[in-house]
């Protein structure tokens, strides 16, 4: 007979050699754990969120005006108009072009763009790394340089240091971000010439380009981030375990970085996770200012010009997104957080 050793408090595992039955299956042991159960709910709201999204962007290019006025132009005559609208099944009843869109919207056909006449999707697609890349690349930034600040922040008991932070993190919040741009334009493209002020061809055409719509972009998060480290640090420090710590020697910067800062975790990812939806509406703004080839740059073009499948396309990726990222965050929080996991 095979002898099963467990833990204390748990039941033997069986073997299946008469000692209590067969071992649970794999699958009945991700179902106790809950695995199948959070998976489902997590595909049933990224499908709702995503259809409410669709709906409400049905509605308000609806209500925006017509394409078929804005690719005839002024003069147009109302054949002209009607003939448009017919080629775009504009004129057929408003049910039948909401379930068609929201249909071939799963599928991610959007059709032709009105302006551009290729695939709305590919055009977003094709521009969708450069929004990517920038919106990453100030994610990153901002905890290179908001934990370290707020690490700081929570072992020095210096006063100007203190209120320097406190002027950083209701600056970088409040500001808006097209003020922020402009201010750096001005100084770094301006008056220094360091870097260039647009990016029309992008990256590959000068490294440089990037620099200033990243730290554009990272403002925010690393005032978010400093809060959010210097806070939760605070609050940390006054634990018993660490001040037990502190009382046998343990140098405090060790304390901090190895100790201290675990519980500070689960908030920083929702910060992230909050900041990258925040990154992809102000990036609109930030690729229109420095001339970004991005899908902030794609969505202009289409509301300007009444690009239905082009501004649909772009929003639908960007609701997907995310999506996405929320539940890569949910999916952190119960690796992180053990009660979480086992549903407590």
């Amino acid at each position: 007979m095979t002898l099963n050793v467990a833990p204390p408090g748990t039941a033997p595992a069986t073997t299946g050699d008469g000692d209590g039955g067969p071992r649970a299956p794999i699958w009945s042991r991700f179902l106790s754990h809950g695995v199948v159960s959070f998976a489902l709910r997590s595909i049933v709201r990224l499908v709702l969120v995503i259809i409410g999204v669709l709906t409400l962007l049905f509605v308000l290019l609806r209500v925006a005006g017509d394409p078929a006025e804005a690719l005839a132009g002024q003069d147009a005559e109302p054949a002209d108009l009607e003939r448009i609208r017919e080629d775009l099944g504009l004129n057929r009843p408003i049910m039948t072009q909401y379930l068609e869109f929201v249909s071939r919207a799963f599928l991610f056909d959007f059709g032709d763009s009105y302006r551009l006449g290729t695939d709305a999707m590919a055009e977003v697609l094709h521009r969708m790394p450069a929004t990517l890349g920038l919106i990453l690349a100030a994610l990153l930034l901002a905890p290179l340089i908001g934990v370290p600040l707020g690490m700081i922040a929570a072992l020095t008991r210096s006063r100007i240091y203190n209120k320097l932070m406190d002027v950083i993190v209701v600056g970088g919040q409040a500001i808006p971000v097209f003020a922020v741009a402009v201010l750096l334009v001005y100084l770094f493209a301006v008056d220094l010439r360091w870097v260039p002020s647009m990016a029309t061809e992008g990256f590959a055409s000068d490294p440089r380009a990037i620099i200033l719509p990243i730290l554009v972009l990272a403002i925010h998060p690393i005032a978010r981030v400093l809060e959010v480290t210097r806070a939760g640090l605070a609050d940390s420090m006054q634990e018993d375990f660490v001040r037990t710590a502190l009382s046998k020697g343990v140098p405090p910067a060790r304390l901090v970085t190895r100790h201290a800062i675990r519980p500070v975790l689960n908030s920083l990812i929702t910060v992230i996770g909050v900041d990258f939806a925040g990154m992809l509406s102000g990036g609109v703004v930030v690729e229109f200012i420095f001339v970004w080839p991005g899908l902030g740059h794609v969505l202009i073009s289409g509301v300007s010009n009444r690009d239905y499948p082009l501004v649909g396309a772009a929003t639908f990726v960007a609701a997907v997104l995310v999506v996405l990222v929320n539940l890569i965050i949910d999916i952190a929080y119960r690796r992180l957080d053990p009660r979480i996991r086992k549903g407590r």
